[in-house]
């Protein structure tokens, strides 16, 4: 008698942002991990289905066969998927602002006379560059005149923000030329309110915790937005749920498949 087939699953779930010209681009890059995208921190995974619209061809007889239905389709439906995050890598941050990411690699090096303006004296304003560096000393001027530092101006060299100090020589209006040298860094920039969901391929690598079954899920193509709103400040670690409808991907034959292998005895 065959034995009861319990099923008892965890997974390590990758993920891939779907980028311009078919790039897919790992949400955690890992050179160390065996696909260079490390698994993410997760605690469900749930799939869910919405049948689509149906069509009906009702009889016209006269009879009592009046209004029966004598023909029914039904339209595809949507599958959706739902996984909730207990990691927040910045490709999901972007996602709790409903925004775009873009990573930038920033090599060190020096500006030269770059104008920047100021808004009001009583707001920072936002050199190009982050990670100002105190040797060489950076140097503002206003036309022709050196701006003092804690007379003028403040800087806060690791965002890059030169702050106008009340009573100095800097007025809304002013173009500042800086000079400055920079470390290296990367940049990691969400522009907000612009893109509320963002496609992403997700494989999982999938083992049965009680058979040993090990399964492949693959996912090529779902797209992805924050369900619910999200406390920032909340006193707990955040979690993120990610809902949304998978779609077909361009060359695939289904939607999404999950497939468990086994070697043949002998």
């Amino acid at each position: 008698m065959a034995q009861p087939k319990v099923r008892k699953f965890a997974g390590d779930l990758r993920f891939w942002e779907h980028g311009s010209e078919g790039v897919r681009v790992p949400v955690i890059p890992e050179p160390a991990d065996k696909f260079g995208n490390q698994p993410l921190e997760q605690s469900s995974l749930t799939f869910s289905y919405e049948a689509g619209d149906s069509v009906e061809i009702k009889s016209k007889r006269r009879d009592a066969r009046y209004q029966q239905i004598i023909h029914k389709d039904s339209n595809p439906g949507v599958t959706n998927v739902s996984i909730t995050a207990l990691e927040v890598p910045p490709a999901f941050l972007a996602r709790m602002l409903y925004g775009t990411l873009v990573n930038t690699t920033v090599a060190a090096g020096s500006a030269n006379a770059v104008s920047v303006t100021v808004g009001s004296v009583d707001t920072p304003v936002k050199l190009p560059h982050n990670f100002i560096e105190a040797t060489p000393a950076p140097v503002f001027k206003k036309g022709e005149v050196d701006l003092v530092k804690g007379t003028d101006y403040d800087l806060e060299p690791r965002h890059g923000l030169l702050i106008p100090k009340k009573g100095g020589a800097l007025q809304a209006g002013d173009v500042v030329a800086a000079d400055y040298s920079f470390d290296a860094y990367l940049e990691t920039a969400i522009s907000g309110g612009t893109t509320p969901s963002k496609s992403f391929q997700v494989l999982g690598d999938m083992q049965d915790r009680i058979s040993g079954d090990e399964g492949l899920l693959t996912i090529p193509n779902v797209d992805l937005t924050v369900d619910g709103d999200v406390d920032w400040f909340s006193d707990e670690p955040i979690q993120v749920t990610l809902t949304g409808p998978v779609i077909f991907q361009a060359g695939e034959t289904d939607l999404y498949t999950f497939k468990i292998a086994a070697q043949s005895a002998g």
